[in-house]
């Protein structure tokens, strides 16, 4: 068994967790892959088919500090996100936090080495926590994202307002159903609930369609620019900032057990 340990920046450590702990509004299982330049960390919904998906991508020497340059990518698959993170939570603080990972040679790729332990150590407090296996969350790279998420290959896109996005958020609160309808008739789209309410978001060029949003997955879009953009592709709606992605297929079965 292999180890390798990373000092952390601790103006760093608090950003990092706040983005671990939002992936978990996808799923409560996270993979981190380390590597030399990024850390790409990332949640998925859907077993047999992916129905959402979001990441976010690091500067590697952003979080931690690195002398000398990784030979490997370090696969990191985190179990039960959620407690993971409020375990975390107690370290923030320390002046010194140090990330240790227990590792081995993946079997199908010498450049990968997959995690068996993760030790994170701050001041008095040591938090131990089992890597999960690697088939219990889809592999994905960050090649792979940005030539599936590349906004190219996009249909077409529709915008609303963070002022707007805010209403639809409290709208949403209000009534009881899972789900919105995103309807666009002759270029004009409106976000819904049926017998409920509507909302005219955006006007764009003519054309018709209908998407379904779960609710769910409106604490998972971040708001913090003037308008948020929808990218529509052939078979799902990306929503892109900096350094994240969010994907929502249109294939979604709302009756899978993970909903």
């Amino acid at each position: 068994m292999n180890k390798i340990k990373f000092k952390v920046n601790n103006d760093k450590f608090g950003d990092f967790l706040t983005k671990l702990d939002d992936l978990t509004k996808i799923s409560t299982t996270i993979k981190l892959k380390i590597d030399n330049d990024n850390i790409l960390i990332y949640s998925v919904l859907g077993k047999a088919a992916v129905l959402a998906f979001k990441n976010y991508t690091l500067k590697t020497k952003d979080l931690f500090e690195i002398k000398e340059d990784l030979e490997h990518t370090y696969d990191v698959v985190i179990l039960e996100g959620k407690k993971f993170v409020k375990n975390l939570q107690f370290l923030q603080g320390n002046e010194k936090i140090t990330f240790e990972i227990s590792c081995k040679e993946n079997q199908d790729d010498e450049t990968v080495m997959d995690t068996r332990a993760i030790q994170i150590v701050g001041g008095k407090l040591k938090i131990n926590w089992i890597g999960g296996e690697h088939y219990e969350i889809r592999d994905m790279t960050k090649d792979s994202l940005d030539k599936g998420l590349n906004l190219k290959n996009k249909k077409w896109s529709f915008r609303i307002t963070k002022s707007d996005y805010s209403d639809i958020k409290k709208l949403s609160s209000i009534n009881g159903t899972k789900l919105l309808n995103i309807a666009v008739d002759k270029g004009n789209v409106k976000i819904l609930e049926t017998s409920a309410w509507e909302l005219e978001i955006d006007e764009v060029e003519d054309r018709n369609a209908n998407f379904i949003l779960n609710k769910r997955f409106l604490t998972c879009i971040n708001d913090t620019k003037e308008e948020i953009i929808f990218n529509i592709f052939e078979n799902f709606m990306l929503i892109k900032d900096e350094d994240s992605n969010l994907m929502l297929s249109f294939e979604q079965d709302w009756n899978d057990e993970d909903i």
